[in-house]
């Protein structure tokens, strides 16, 4: 990648909405150069999906929660089996296994705390395999975004 596609890449995470014009004025390019680029992007994964991005409380989810589990099997096989049921969770939008004293990190957003408990009776009290967990509700937001900061552009 060089310094084109890193504005490039800047731009489109400010606004992923840009018209090919408006992407070439702001990273002082062409709209064929633009849109060259940014299929290539595209194509080797490093520009990944377009989307907007929704306020959960305006869609009835204001509860963060941020979930730490700890699990007592560490078999490649649960991991797999707890992943695939946390990825059939809506409310859960991320989540990582982690190095450490915790297992699996996850993001859940929810609309009341009855939700909220339903998802804990399903995937952790019901779950042999989950020794604890821990849920953390977020009072306030610092910071929220979704921008990554590209590296420098390596030397060609």
């Amino acid at each position: 990648m060089d310094e084109l596609d890193l504005r490039i890449v800047a731009a489109l995470q400010a606004d992923g909405a840009l018209t090919k014009a408006e992407l070439a004025e702001a990273v002082g390019s062409t709209p064929s150069t633009c849109l060259r680029r940014v299929a290539e992007l595209r194509r080797t994964g490093v520009l990944k999906a377009c989307v907007y991005l929704a306020d959960p409380a305006k869609l009835g989810r204001s509860i963060r929660a941020v979930i730490t589990v700890t699990t007592r099997n560490h078999t490649k096989d649960m991991r797999s089996s707890f992943a695939s049921r946390i990825s059939e969770e809506p409310a859960i939008t991320q989540a990582f296994g982690v190095t450490g004293d915790l297992d699996a990190v996850l993001i859940g957003h929810f609309g009341d705390m009855e939700e909220y408990q339903a998802l804990c009776d399903r995937l952790f009290d019901s779950d042999p395999d989950v020794v604890r967990y821990t849920t953390l509700f977020a009072v306030e937001t610092y910071k929220e975004t979704t921008k990554i900061a590209p590296q420098e552009a390596a030397p060609k």
